[in-house]
């Protein structure tokens, strides 16, 4: 299936930086989320997609939704009458080619460039590296749609406040009462024997994706879990994304993007583990 190609830019700044009407357009756009039809973009191959498709039938309550093939969609698409929850190839302002691909939620839009789309932009999320086939993704689905529908709501009730940037994804209230759990290869500074487990006191492990998929599937209410989403190795620059999510509350506590650079590998780094334990410290 062919990706939309979207500009990886906040809804928020283009409105901020365009005047008054983008503004009420966003004011308008989640204000009438709920009572307009999203338009579930999948195609009938792919193991992510039909993971998509069984995660929306059990976790979509916000809106109403259809689901719509890739065929559909590209007789629809610009129509803004409809959102849309489609799988996007990213592409930021310094790159010449997508490297990481999102789950994003986008109001219909006019086309702006060729092959990019202008569509209001509710949320995305960094789904995997372009062309990714490891499924390393799959378990994190069921939470993926919950934090955008939190995110959509959460913007509802203090809109203003969102529009100029004071709304963010992350929260790290009572992540201290979680044990963590990192993978090895997602920690991108050397460390010292159970250094990450005595940062957090105790209350963080490094553990192997097996793991990481019984800790989502079993929902524990006690554990969150380490995500990293970059480019695939080789790729030249670009950005990675940092997550902790807890899988039983569906619930984001961190959420960082960093462009990767030779000094600056993707995954955590130093800086991430200080900021994320600081609660345990306390």
């Amino acid at each position: 299936m062919r990706h939309l190609i979207l500009l990886v830019i906040s809804l928020f700044s283009l409105s901020v930086a365009s005047g008054q009407k983008p503004i009420k357009d966003a004011r308008n756009n989640f204000r009438n989320f709920g009572a307009k039809t999203t338009k579930v973009v999948l195609s009938d191959e792919g193991i992510i997609d039909a993971y998509i498709r069984d995660a929306v039938k059990k976790e979509w309550k916000i809106s109403p939704y259809e689901f719509c093939s890739p065929q559909e969609y590209e007789k629809i698409k610009e129509d803004t009458t409809y959102f849309f929850l489609v799988r996007t190839d990213g592409i930021f302002n310094d790159e010449y080619e997508p490297s990481l691909e999102f789950l994003s939620l986008i109001k219909g839009g006019p086309e702006f460039k060729k092959g990019l789309f202008m569509s209001a932009e509710m949320i995305s999320l960094p789904l995997q590296a372009k062309d990714d086939e490891s499924g390393e993704i799959l378990p994190f689905l069921p939470s993926y749609l919950q934090i955008m529908q939190d995110y959509i709501m959460r913007v509802q009730k203090n809109l203003i406040v969102s529009l100029t940037g004071g709304q963010s994804l992350g929260d790290m209230t009572g992540i201290n009462g979680r044990t963590l759990l990192f993978k090895a290869e997602d920690i991108a500074f050397d460390t010292e024997p159970d250094e990450i487990k005595w940062t957090f006191r105790g209350r963080a492990e490094i553990v192997d994706q097996e793991s990481i998929e019984r800790a989502l599937s079993e929902f524990s209410d006690d554990v969150a879990v380490g995500l990293v989403i970059s480019p695939k190795e080789g790729h030249r620059g670009g950005y990675c994304y940092k997550l902790v999510i807890d899988p039983a509350e569906s619930r984001l506590y961190y959420y960082k993007k960093k462009r990767v650079t030779s000094s600056a590998p993707a995954g955590f780094s130093r800086s991430d583990i200080k900021n994320i334990s600081a609660p345990y410290r306390k």
